[in-house]
């Protein structure tokens, strides 16, 4: 599990100095349900603190590697989940995932990760990042892992306040329908912009591989995808609820130096976010979220690169991580579903995750999606340099 998934009588340090000593009397609701389930807990996984970030990189207990290139990253904030999985010391773990963060480690991991729908998984127990923006999900080195991680986790919980109340649905069942006649849509001035050239040619190579499966790979446009995005605006929406969930906490401290630096430039960046910007985007928001799902009267699915790079080194400068929040914030804030599936590697033999994003509450089709690109293609069983296959 993540380390910001409450467990009983366990540390649950969300990463941070300032938490080294947190112990948690119950479960997160994703933690019992997946015991009860079946599952068995291995321990907890390294993290961004606070989930502050995409490298992987912490301060306190050290960084996360990835095991393809240990000095790279492994993506994040889920990152020991994420590297964990690769690197077969688990079948499948928890992850969360605000601006990427279950999307990015499966990225750069070669494995699969689900962002589900906002409200589908329930967050009781789960340190948050950001309230209108957080989910959990699982991640796995299959889809079908994938898929019973998800339906161990989805399901209403009246503890959680955005807790969507929706049927109980089978994420496994669909998994061999294949995909014919599906839509799927790549998106103009979008799917390919500011992507590095093999991370495009092996998007465009998954693509002609679900047209060989029966789907019709067609363009469509999406007006708020279309024009330059203005990420940072989607960032400092963010930054404003973090800032309203710990900056008290870290205002209060006497001792900064228990966060570390990305934390302290989050704060602070948040502290700068106006209440009447953060309520004019809340409100804007209904009518983009619905200009967006218009996409979905035309296609039943959408791909994009699930990150325009393949995992940049450790010591890579901010903005060379900040180019990732393209493929991951607007479907984020617009709250619709996504997987990230391998389905290839550059020149350097680093993984490159293909992005499938649905309409709202549509896990299963994507599922079923990702799981036909998988049986058709070998990136998912290959394996890193760093693995042990002592009991897998």
């Amino acid at each position: 599990h993540k380390d910001l998934f409450d467990t009983a009588g366990i540390r649950t340090t969300v990463g941070s100095e300032f938490f080294k000593d947190r112990t948690p009397r119950s479960d997160a609701t994703v933690v019992r349900r997946l015991a009860e389930a079946g599952v068995v807990a291995l321990g907890k996984t390294n993290m961004n603190e606070f989930a502050a970030g995409t490298s992987g990189t912490n301060a306190f207990f050290g960084d996360a590697h990835n095991p393809w290139d240990l000095a790279r990253s492994p993506g994040g904030s889920s990152s020991g989940t994420g590297a964990a999985i690769a690197a077969g010391l688990c079948l499948g773990g928890t992850g969360s995932d605000t601006g990427g963060s279950i999307r990015v480690p499966a990225s750069w991991n070669n494995i699969t990760g689900i962002r589900p729908s906002f409200g589908r998984v329930s967050l009781a127990g789960v340190y948050p990042r950001a309230y209108s923006l957080d989910c959990a999900g699982p991640l796995a080195r299959t889809v079908a892992d994938v898929a019973l991680l998800l339906q161990a986790m989805a399901g209403y919980d009246a503890g959680y306040k955005d807790s969507t109340r929706t049927p109980g649905e089978d994420f496994a069942r669909g998994l061999t329908a294949g995909i014919r006649g599906l839509k799927i849509g790549v998106i103009d001035n979008y799917t390919y912009r500011d992507v590095d050239p093999d991370v495009a040619q092996a998007v465009q190579a998954a693509t002609r591989t679900l047209e060989g499966l029966g789907a019709a790979v067609v363009p469509v446009r999406i007006p708020m995808l279309a024009g330059p995005l203005e990420y940072s605006s989607l960032f400092n929406i963010l930054l404003y609820e973090f800032n309203q969930i710990l900056g008290n906490e870290y205002r209060a401290s006497p001792n900064k130096k228990l966060f570390g630096p990305i934390v302290q430039a989050n704060i602070a960046r948040g502290e700068t976010v106006s209440r009447e910007f953060y309520e004019r985007s809340l409100r804007e928001r209904a009518q983009q979220k619905a200009a967006f799902r218009e996409a979905f009267k035309q296609v039943d699915a959408l791909v994009t690169p699930t990150m325009p790079t393949v995992a940049p080194l450790l010591s890579a400068s901010g903005d060379t991580y900040d180019r990732g929040r393209q493929f991951a914030l607007p479907f984020s804030w617009v709250g619709v579903p996504s997987v990230s599936v391998p389905c290839g590697f550059d020149a350097k033999g680093l993984p490159i995750g293909l992005q499938i994003v649905g309409d709202d509450m549509q896990e299963a089709l994507l599922l079923r999606i990702a799981a036909a690109y998988e049986a058709a293609t070998p990136f998912h069983r290959l394996r890193p340099p760093v693995f042990t296959t002592a009991t897998l």
